[in-house]
């Protein structure tokens, strides 16, 4: 009987908690972009590269220090969700924690290896690591509402961080004229304000919980191997570009990597949602059903960028036009990464078997040996051809994998009729 209710309300509900997730990380990628924009025409290729080397360091330093609790978290907040208060106390410890850690690791790294951070100084640097104990703590926080399924207040809060830093670096560039270190320094704040909303929204033990502390890093340390090494994967490009080839050529990078981050919503969202899902069941059928589905839709809006590509020098400055051959090389990756993540988010339900982990190695290999071998003293590129080519190879590894488990190819052929219901939430 409890099977009986449960299957037929899931697919519903997963349709509610997309549009919701759809909506909210819509919003927020199109203020990402906004930001993306102004600060590239205030700072132009230079700046531009360097802001986003600066944020790109925040954002690998969070994953690399998060330890799988961005996972773990909403799998206890689902589970027991009496232990709320304790598991929210225990991710501000160590976030605090391991914040500080990470700041250290980020000024060694600019001391041992400063062609790693080419052109970014001290101040805009330390400026930019004051910042990770929050982001670390916004991540942890933010995954309980998830687990949760609070995804109404989930996405409406991410969207309006999102719009809030961006009238904020409006005002910042327009006001007062802060240049890079102050650009960033409104990206710091922001994220002290968005850590403080959350505990709002998710009351604290006064308390660390070290027994439920110690399962839930053991927990998530399981999927924190292949978090990092596909985070890895996804960003370590534009450094290897910035390194290599300078930030004017890692600011047109990071415009069409930009752009594919916003491809990336469609599949990301679906995947977000079925993680919890996945979790709970164990089983393959509901992610054959979407993943097929939204092959053919993803696969269809990626050709609808083709032509919309010619926009980038409009939108950010005639100066930002070698980004649109960079975007074109990028693309098959791009669908490629958005399908693997549908994939990639089912076996982290599934408890992240050893292959499955493994194959992120391949991927982060074939990426930085073509990088390694053919960026220096070419141009931006190569790096473009180098996510494709390792996206292309981590999705079809990850095909392998799951068709293993289906049991038939016969589960990745599209339906008509399915893709006529998933458009039309029926």
């Amino acid at each position: 009987m409890e099977e009986a209710t449960v299957v037929p309300a899931a697919p519903s509900r997963l349709r509610t908690d997309v549009l919701w997730t759809f909506g909210g990380k819509a919003a927020t990628l199109l203020f990402g972009l906004l930001i993306v924009v102004v600060v590239a025409r205030e700072l132009g290729p230079s700046g531009q590269g360097l802001f986003a080397v600066a944020y790109s360091l925040t954002l690998m330093l969070a994953q690399l220090g998060g330890l799988g609790l961005t996972s773990a978290n909403p799998y206890f907040a689902a589970r027991e969700p009496a232990q709320r208060p304790s598991i929210v106390a225990n991710s501000l410890w160590l976030a605090a924690g391991l914040g500080v850690v990470l700041i250290g690791v980020g000024l060694a790294l600019r001391a041992v290896a400063p062609d790693a951070l080419n052109g970014l100084g001290w101040e805009p640097l330390i400026v930019t690591l004051i910042g990770v104990p929050a982001a670390l703590a916004a991540l942890f926080l933010q995954s309980v509402l998830l687990g949760e399924g609070r995804m109404a207040v989930y996405n409406v809060f991410e969207a309006a961080q999102a719009a809030l830093t961006f009238a904020a670096l409006l005002v910042g560039f327009f006001a007062f004229d802060v240049g890079l270190t102050g650009a960033l320094a409104i990206l710091t704040a922001g994220r002290y304000v968005a850590v403080l909303v959350y505990l709002a929204l998710l009351t604290p033990s006064p308390r660390f919980d070290s027994r439920l502390a110690g399962r839930m890093l053991a927990y998530g340390l399981r999927a924190y191997v292949a978090i990092v090494v596909s985070f890895l994967v996804i960003r370590l490009d534009l450094l290897l570009v910035n390194g290599y080839l300078g930030s004017v050529e890692a600011g047109l990078y990071s415009v069409a990597a930009t752009l594919a981050d916003g491809m990336f919503v469609l599949p990301m969202v679906v995947a977000l949602n079925l993680f919890p899902r996945v979790a709970r069941s164990g089983t393959h059928g509901q992610t054959a059903e979407v993943f097929r589905s939204i092959a053919v839709l993803y696969g269809a809006l990626c050709l609808l960028t083709i032509p919309a590509a010619q926009a980038i020098p409009l939108v950010f400055g005639d100066r930002f036009e070698g980004s649109i051959s960079l975007y074109y090389w990028l693309l098959p990756g791009i669908f490629s990464l958005g399908m693997l993540t549908i994939l990639a988010n089912y076996f982290a339900g599934r408890g992240y078997p050893k292959e499955a982990v493994a194959i992120w190695f391949v991927g982060l290999g074939v990426n930085v040996a073509i990088n390694v071998a053919f960026l220096p003293g070419r141009g931006a590129w190569v790096a473009s051809l180098a996510s494709s080519v390792a996206y292309a190879m981590l999705l079809a590894l990850h095909v392998l994998l799951f068709v293993r488990e289906a049991g038939s190819w016969a589960v990745l052929r599209p339906r008509a009729g399915e893709i006529v219901r998933l458009v039309r939430g029926r």
